[in-house]
């Protein structure tokens, strides 16, 4: 059963952990802090200079059930009691981690392959095209053939997109699957 201590005068924290089934006492010295898995304290900074493993959960500004919810919270962190135990949190870390570089990947590739131009450049090709557009008679048929050339790089950008999309996720999903490929890879080009 994990131990926890509260700071003299919280003794309402106290009894409401007690009613929750835990082992609740009051710490009467700082001294006796190192045997408890969780200390709810007034300033944790006070706590500073002693060697203590637990956890400090500080009192300031919270309701009493704010602070067993956090005290449950902890004890679950640190494996003392049922919860979600530290690797399904890591695991779920891992996953955002892999999200995160496949969805920089996927926007770097797609920037990449819609912006084939700059702004300024961009700006002078489409003055140029109004203006012969204006200049001659037959400005309806260039404007067609502008806008299906438009609709084909649309197409081929999102095909290059997609492709790129897929090569990233079977390599994130490839290194994902087998670590140790993946650090021996590591190791090996940083000696080179």
């Amino acid at each position: 059963m994990p131990r926890i201590a509260v700071e003299h005068p919280f003794t309402d924290i106290q009894l409401a952990l007690v009613k929750r089934g835990y082992q609740a006492d009051m710490l009467d010295q700082k001294e006796k802090a190192a045997k408890y898995d969780v200390l709810v304290v007034r300033n944790s900074e006070s706590y500073d200079h002693l060697r203590f493993k637990g956890s400090l959960v500080e009192v300031s500004g919270s309701t009493v059930n704010e602070i067993v919810d956090e005290v449950e919270e902890r004890l679950q962190r640190a494996g003392k009691i049922p919860g979600q135990p530290d690797a399904a949190k890591s695991e779920s870390g891992s996953g955002f981690f892999a999200g995160l570089l496949s969805g920089a990947a996927i926007g770097s590739v797609v920037a990449l392959l819609l912006a084939p131009k700059s702004g300024k450049e961009l700006q002078v090709t489409v003055k140029e095209k109004l203006a012969s557009s204006n200049s001659s008679g037959d400005g309806s048929g260039k404007l067609s053939q502008v806008k299906e050339k438009a609709t084909d790089l649309a197409n081929q950008a999102k095909e290059k997109a997609t492709e790129a999309t897929t090569q990233v996720k079977e390599k994130v999903s490839s290194s994902s699957k087998d670590p140790q490929d993946t650090e021996t890879s590591r190791d090996s080009s940083s000696l080179n």
